[in-house]
């Protein structure tokens, strides 16, 4: 599924007027906790790219041939159970970054990323990866720290999972997701596949969480009333 990608660099080393390209990705997640120069070097190497909804960034068994950041949308990241069957294990919101592993390591693709909905994604190449690190060594401290991020994220994630009830992930689930109107825009069969449950399990839980936090269902979204509410369920769980 790999195809050859026109990558531009366009603008003069040195140069912080590069950096409102990388915007949000400039205040928000990993990228914003590097020092200056690292981020003016992502800003002149990389570009950005709209994925639509269910295209792939990259699947299992791919060649590693760029990062990713999010600046907009969401994705999914999946595992391969098997042949036929993947389960989502993250869904990420803007200021996300992953590719690294498999590139720095030179090694193909373990796991599957999509597009939840329509995404902005900025896009590094490898070669211009290889490039700063064999001018710059320094800044595999940059990586390693992306590395440390994404690591603790798949433990959260774990832990999470194996001391909450379904009610409170769920609920933390949509406070994640939610807008700053109090909506979810997601159908409930996405929803179970990002919790790693069936519909039936989802639906119970929505139905506790109906009583004891008020959301409200409709069709393609969830609706938070209260989110004291169900800040309160999230944390009991």
């Amino acid at each position: 599924m790999n195809q050859s990608r026109a990558w531009k660099n366009d603008s003069p080393p040195g140069d912080a007027t590069v950096l409102p390209k990388l915007h949000p990705l400039d205040q928000i997640g990993w990228l914003a906790t590097q020092p200056p120069p690292f981020r003016e070097w992502a800003a002149r190497s990389g570009r950005w790219r709209v994925f639509a909804k269910g295209a792939s960034l990259y699947e299992v068994g791919d060649e590693s041939e760029a990062i990713y950041g999010l600046g907009a949308g969401a994705l999914e990241v999946l595992i391969t159970l098997s042949d036929r069957d993947q389960v989502t294990i993250h869904r990420a919101e803007p200021g996300f970054w992953i590719g690294d592993s498999g590139l720095l390591t030179r090694g193909r693709r373990v796991i599957s990323v999509f597009a939840a909905n329509k995404s902005r994604v900025f896009c590094i190449p490898a070669a211009s990866v290889w490039r700063l690190l064999s001018e710059r060594p320094e800044f595999w401290r940059c990586f390693y720290e992306l590395a440390h991020r994404n690591g603790t994220l798949a433990v959260a994630t774990l832990a999470e999972f194996l001391t909450h009830s379904l009610e409170a992930r769920l609920a933390r689930m949509l406070l994640r997701l939610a807008d700053s109107s109090g909506e979810v825009r997601i159908i409930q069969a996405e929803l179970a596949r990002v919790l790693g449950v069936t519909r039936s399990s989802l639906q119970r839980a929505l139905g506790a969480l109906l009583s004891d936090a008020g959301v409200r269902t409709g069709y393609g979204v969830v609706t938070i009333p209260d989110r004291s509410r169900l800040e309160r369920v999230a944390e009991a769980g």
